[in-house]
């Protein structure tokens, strides 16, 4: 290369170096000059220092940028963490606050009680003092819904201390949510079902069954039995023993229909119970969970104190009552229970069932006539009520009569 050629180049390099601008990829302009010109940067390297270290400084400066971005992004996911942290925490403590919180509850509603105990017993409260202690009670059964909160109730003596003196009082209203809140405390509860056995709860809530004549009060002991002693079979034994089953026959023969179908879910429920135990598979515990429910002696005081003679002239006399009312989709519920009840417990009373067969066959043949040739126009949820009555009549004329039993 010449003189002229090297100089005119040096010119134009000082001109844009003068004049400030910048290629769009400085580091390839640099390159390819340094490939195909290497004496002329060599030579004129005062002219191209000051772009080439603007270009380094800028770069140096964009890294910079970079970094202090990267480290912004991370110091917002650490604040964000943090935040959620705190939150989290703060969430915990609530909940340590609302457990604390119950048993304080729970110990300020007690010490409410106390003021009203002796009043209760005496049968001297005042109505504004008869709508604190309900209100006491309905609050403390809100609290006891919650298993561990009737744990606590329990260790309390609550149901010594809150409970006996509102079945002991002459309230009706106080008693029957006295009831209500032993049924809270002892459903799926085996401690509280035990401390009331051991404190003969199950003998005091027969005691009003047996005593008192209000409804509500009635319904709420039947409620409060069936928390005591389900998949209990130790207090199933007291229940029986202190005339729990006898109790039940004369609620059959002669008492509300209300009443009556809560007696017949509870004997229900005792029976599914034992015919649950052939589905255990362990062979040890099936055996063990037999052993117990054989200390009842359940199924043969059924028989013995009269239950299946009671049940089945209670279902023909329902069934009589069915056919001298037109139909109607409503009040189905006691015919539902009494028909699912005999066949729950045809296993036991097959034979009783059986002496009664003519009066019992009679009616269900009768009652199934008279539902498949009802000459009347029936809405769809009629069409579909009917259906299923018909299908369970059906069902029970075939479980007592046309399957074979074991009998006792």
């Amino acid at each position: 290369m010449d003189d002229e050629e090297v100089k005119e180049d040096t010119d134009e390099s000082a001109n844009r170096s003068n004049s400030n601008s910048l290629t769009l990829h400085p580091d390839k302009s640099v390159l390819e000059s340094e490939e195909e010109e290497p004496v002329k940067i060599k030579k004129d390297s005062v002219s191209l220092k000051f772009p080439i270290d603007e270009l380094k400084a800028r770069l140096k400066k964009l890294k910079q940028e970079e970094t202090e971005k990267n480290g912004e992004a991370l110091r917002k996911n650490e604040n964000r963490f943090k935040r959620f942290y705190e939150t989290l925490k703060e969430e915990l403590n609530a909940l340590k606050v609302n457990v604390t919180s119950d048993s304080e509850l729970l110990k300020k509603f007690f010490q409410k009680f106390q003021f009203y105990k002796n009043s209760i017993t005496t049968g001297t409260l005042s109505v504004v003092e008869t709508e604190e202690v309900l209100d006491i009670l309905n609050n403390l059964e809100y609290l006891l819904h919650q298993i561990d909160n009737a744990k606590i109730f329990s260790d309390m003596d609550g149901l010594i201390q809150i409970i006996s003196p509102c079945l002991n009082g002459t309230n009706n209203e106080i008693k029957s949510e006295a009831l209500r809140l032993l049924g809270a405390a002892a459903q799926s509860n085996p401690k509280v079902q035990a401390k009331a056995l051991e404190n003969d709860f199950i003998q005091k809530v027969l005691h009003v069954l047996s005593t008192n004549t209000k409804t509500e009060v009635r319904s709420r002991c039947l409620f409060a039995l069936s928390a005591l002693i389900r998949q209990f079979p130790a207090a199933q034994k007291a229940w029986i023993d202190h005339g729990g089953l006898q109790l039940l026959g004369k609620i059959l023969y002669d008492d509300q229909l209300h009443i009556q179908m809560k007696a017949m879910k509870l004997i229900n429920d005792l029976t599914i119970e034992r015919q649950n135990l052939q589905e255990i598979n362990d062979v040890d515990q099936r055996q063990q969970k037999t052993r117990e429910y054989d200390i009842t002696d359940f199924e043969q005081k059924l028989v013995r104190h009269d239950y299946c003679k009671l049940l089945s002239n209670l279902m023909v006399k329902c069934f009589r009552e069915k056919l001298a009312n037109k139909f109607s989709i409503e009040n189905n519920d006691f015919l539902e229970v009494i028909s699912d009840s005999m066949i729950t417990v045809t296993p036991i009373c097959s034979a009783d069932f059986k002496n009664y067969k003519s009066s019992i066959l009679h009616v269900i043949d009768s009652l199934l006539y008279f539902y498949q040739n009802l000459n009347i126009k029936l809405t769809v949820d009629e069409t579909d009520v009917l259906k299923s009555l018909i299908s369970l009549i059906e069902r029970l004329k075939i479980t007592i009569f046309e399957t074979p039993h074991d009998e006792l």
